[in-house]
């Protein structure tokens, strides 16, 4: 009886021993995932340590601003670069020292890579403990990839309000311009739109949706200022007016807030953010389709409006 027991023993020996020499001098969790995201974008969230607070999947340690914790586990910002970030992750068990870095895929997405690394034991027990736990820890390096995909793959997270690459409906529009010393009053917009509607009723056309309002300020003392009306047939426009017209089933980003003047050149500056990071090509001026009449609600918090900008 003894003997099996001992060829048993030796076995277990032999494979203990075996597994302590297959098991590498630097022992290595590796987490990779790609996002659909620029990479400008991932550097600004990921490599930018201010940012880990907004995604990160656990606590956020406010006695330490590098210091983060997830699942028992804490996680020490040491460093962040141009292209990566370091982090100590410290268990129970381990000390692991970790890079994450970014790599552009193309124009829209972007591979990330964690890697955490330790100098394995001499001690053939501690060695194999240290394989499991490393490897355990990988599990949760991706979870906290994961997280942080699902934040950086919505737009409003990033740039404060969703924007989406939409098709063109509204295909002849009935417009009319002027220029002004100072940004135009309501009752000024709503007076050019009552011109273009006496047109439109004329001619026995329809609107096929709200007034459209353009403002650009040309320099420190002039804007330029275009409303129009989308309508259902090209019509005689009068001298002061013109018919433009967009290719329907183009494309087009748009995007929907609520507030006043403020909140739309926001939105439209991060519009143009969004179209600067996805090399998006802009073939025409944007506008903000007024879903709200303005003047007939007189608190701009209440304004809703959507934002379009033709893009090739």
């Amino acid at each position: 009886m003894k003997k099996p027991a001992l060829l048993v023993l030796g076995a277990l020996l032999l494979a203990f021993i075996s597994l302590y020499f297959i098991i590498p001098q630097y022992i290595t969790a590796t987490s990779t995932v790609t996002v659909d995201a620029v990479d400008g974008n991932v550097f600004k969230f990921l490599v930018k340590k201010e940012a880990w607070p907004k995604w990160w999947p656990g606590e956020h340690m406010a006695s330490d601003s590098n210091l983060f914790a997830f699942d028992g586990r804490l996680y020490t910002i040491k460093k962040d670069a141009n292209s990566y970030i370091e982090v100590t992750i410290n268990t129970d068990k381990v000390e692991l020292e970790g890079k994450i870095n970014y790599l552009a895929i193309d124009d829209a997405s972007t591979k990330i890579t964690w890697e955490a690394v330790k100098q394995s034991s001499l001690n053939p027990f501690t060695r194999v403990a240290e394989f499991m736990h490393i490897k355990s820890e990988q599990n949760d390096m991706d979870s906290i990839l994961n997280a942080f995909k699902e934040f950086i793959q919505k737009d409003a997270n990033v740039y404060g309000l969703p924007i989406k690459i939409d098709k063109v409906k509204d295909g002849i529009m009935l417009a009319t311009n002027t220029v002004s010393t100072t940004l135009p009053t309501m009752e000024t917009v709503y007076a050019m739109a009552a011109d273009l509607r006496k047109q439109i009723a004329a001619q026995n056309a329809a609107e096929t949706n709200k007034p459209m309002l353009n403002v650009t300020k040309a320099d420190d003392t002039e804007y330029h200022i275009m409303v129009a009306i989308p309508i259902n047939k090209v019509i005689t426009p009068a001298a002061n007016s013109v018919i433009n017209k967009m290719v329907v089933g183009g494309n087009i980003m748009a995007t929907e807030v609520k507030g006043g003047r403020n909140t739309i050149d926001n939105a439209f500056s991060q519009m143009r953010a969004f179209q600067k990071d996805y090399k998006l090509t802009p073939v025409a001026m944007p506008f903000e389709l007024m879903v709200t009449d303005r003047t007939a609600q007189p608190d701009t918090a209440k304004w809703v409006t959507k934002l379009y900008w033709p893009i090739l």
